[in-house]
Order: structure tokens, then sequence, then C-alpha cells
């Protein structure tokens, strides 16, 4: 599963709230309603699981390269029972929904194309999905935000798993996600213009075969160009491979298919074209440099190469996804319930309302600042920026 999936889903799973509010639809896409009850459960599981928030913070840290940040899930006000859980806040609701808007733009597409999933397919999503969340917060440990604890949800360097986030939420609400990230990957593989069936992958394997091939190689780490270079000389003028990589600042060997180690270089690395026994060029990898040398290639089989396979097939169709989705989008009738906002279709998103009615603010007293005169009425202060667009108690 590549990055564009999971920016795709990253807020996405259920839609609406407050079944007490009227209307009752949070929005409409193309006269498809996303309802407010939804979008209440959803955002009152979010808020009562630290782990989620931390991985939807990370992913945007990730994804944007640290450019960009997602408002705070939690806002000023509490429930009015004991053990409740604050009000969520308008703006992180609005980003929600604009997710779910999107959310259902993937499945209207996908219907359109009459795209289905498989029992097969959705157990892949699931593990894709656990595997991705896990990575992101191995990968925010390596951050400047990683003794965050609103990022990384832990001030002991142990990762939080992927299969510990999914946990902290519903089954119904992981179960949407998993749907969501099925069918966002079927249509990419349709758009490919592979095709997502078992016997689509085995063409595509076929005609590719050597590019999923099992290598074998030897990797030697140095602190700089300079050094790395100097290395590679030795080598040219005699000195085995292994030699320098056992007296390198770091050396390592292993096996795998060659899309993994692919996966885990620069794109120019050219490891596909690397003949046996020849060193790479120099690698820049991490602030670092490393040498290359491959011992052995030995063609896979396509049950071993399958997921690979099916990510390269993916891979194939990132470009014609997001054109079919910024489509789509264009041609779109959204429809926002003005309580959580109002839809630009200039950027397809939800904006916060300003300044909401102040029957839509669900606890006036709690978003009133402590030090505001008696003059400041409620919807005031939340449209400065302390309201909340549902509430997450319960």
């Amino acid at each position: 599963m590549k990055r564009l999936l999971f920016l795709l889903m990253v807020l996405a799973g259920g839609v609406a709230a407050a079944a007490f509010l009227v209307p009752t639809d949070a929005a409409t896409v193309n006269g498809t309603s996303i309802s407010q009850d939804t979008l209440h459960s959803d955002v009152n599981a979010i808020a009562k699981s630290p782990y989620y928030q931390c991985y939807l913070n990370s992913q945007e840290y990730i994804s944007s390269q640290g450019t960009q940040e997602l408002p705070p899930v939690v806002g000023a006000g509490t429930g009015q029972d004991t053990g409740d859980h604050p009000t969520a806040t308008s703006a992180f609701t609005a980003s929600y929904l604009s997710t779910e808007v999107g959310h259902q733009v993937v499945t209207q597409v996908a219907d359109e194309r009459d795209i289905t999933v498989t029992p097969a397919q959705l157990q892949t999503a699931r593990s894709d999905l656990t595997n991705q969340i896990g990575g992101v917060m191995t990968e925010i440990l390596q951050t400047q935000q990683g003794q965050n604890v609103a990022y990384g949800c832990s001030l002991t360097g142990q990762a939080v798993t992927g299969e510990q986030v999914l946990d902290s939420m519903p089954a119904s609400f992981v179960d949407a996600q998993v749907q969501f990230v099925a069918t966002a990957t079927v249509l990419q593989e349709d758009l490919s213009g592979v095709g997502s069936s078992d016997a689509d992958l085995q063409s595509y394997f076929t005609a590719h075969r050597s590019q999923f091939d099992t290598v074998c190689l030897t990797a030697a780490g140095f602190s700089s160009e300079t050094a790395a270079q100097d290395a590679a000389a030795q080598v040219a003028f005699g000195t085995p491979f292994a030699t320098v990589a056992a007296s390198a600042n770091g050396g390592a060997q292993g096996c795998h298919l060659l899309p993994q180690f692919e996966a885990e270089l620069p794109s120019g690395a050219g490891l596909g074209t690397l003949a046996i026994g020849a060193v790479s060029a120099p690698i820049s990898l991490n602030g670092s440099y490393v040498l290359v040398q491959i011992t052995k290639r030995t063609p896979s089989s396509f049950s071993q190469a399958k997921a690979a396979v099916a990510n390269a097939v993916q891979q194939k169709g990132a470009g014609a996804i997001q054109k079919a989705l910024t489509a789509a989008e264009r041609r779109s009738s959204v429809s926002v319930n003005p309580q959580y906002g109002v839809w630009a279709s200039v950027n397809a998103s939800v904006l916060t309302p300003l300044t909401p009615d102040p029957t839509d603010v669900l606890n006036v007293s709690a978003n009133e600042a402590r030090s505001a005169p008696a003059s400041v009425s409620g919807s005031a202060a939340s449209g400065a920026g302390a309201g909340s667009s549902t509430s997450s108690s319960g």
C-alpha cells in the first residue's frame, strides 16, 4: 500500500453526528448522505483514543514533511456527567468531514467502474492498514516530534504498534477503515490498466518477472561520500568487497525481493540494473553513504512476489487515480450542513464556520473564556477558536 492511498484515508472512517440536530445530514455528495449520527460516533471514538490521535498527527506531519499539522481534536468543554469526554473542536470536525466527503467520492468512482472487493482483498487491506500505522508510529520517532507525546504517544522510545492503535477504536470504525482501504486499492489497480484479480497480477508478473527477482546483497555504510569513494577505489584495485564492508561503519547482508531493497533506497540508486558482483556508486541515504554489491540473484515465484506485484501495479495506477478523483471532485455536487462549515470547491474542503448560531453550540458555558467579560457571548467565544461542533461525551 503506497502513501497516496493513506493520504486519501488518513481521516476516513465514518461520517456524521448528533441525531437530535436538524437536518440529519452532515453533508451530501451527489445526493448521497453523510449522516450526523456517524460523524458524531466517529469523532467521539477518536476523542477517546490518544493512540489514534497520535497516529493522525504523525501521519499528517510525515506526509507533509513537517509543514502541516492537524487541528486539535479535543476542545475546551466537557460533558455534563462525570467521566464525559471533552467536546471535539469545530476545526477538527470540519477537517474530518472534508476527508469523509473525499471518502464518498472514492466510493462513487469505484461504483461507477463496478469495483467490488473480495474477502481476500479485505483481509489484505486490514494487514496493510495495520502495517501502515505501525510504520508511521515507528517513523515519527526518527523525527523532531519523536519525543512529543501528542505524536509518539510514548516517552519510552518504544513505538506504538498498529495493533495497539486499532485496538483502541471500535470494531465498526476499524471495519469502515479497512473497507475504504480495500476499495481505494482495488480502484487504483483497476485504473492502472492491469486489473486487480489474481489472473491480472499473474499476467503482469509474467511480463515483468525480472523486476521481482530475489537478490542477496552486501551493503557497507560510510560517514561521507569521500570515504565511500575511497572504498569503491579499493575494490576496483582488487580488495574484496566483503573486506571493505567488514571495516566500514556498518555492514549488512541479506536476501529479499528486489522491490523490497529498492523501496529502502533512493529512486536513482539503480539497484535493478546492477550486475552480480559489481559494486554500486556511493548512494546517499539518511545523511550517510552506502555501497552495495549483489552477490546472488534468482527468479521468484508469483506466490512469493504477489504482494510486491500488487504494490507495483498500484504505483502504476497512482497518477490515474489522482486524475480520476480530481475530475470527480470538480463535477461533484456537495452540500454541507452550515453547523459544520461551508464547502469550498476550490480546494475540496469544509471551511470551519467562523460564527456558529447559538443553537449550534452544544455547551455554551464550557466555551466561554474564564476571563471574558459578561458581554461576551458563548457563540462569539466559540468563533474565536474554542467552539465545538459535535459533542463527544459519553
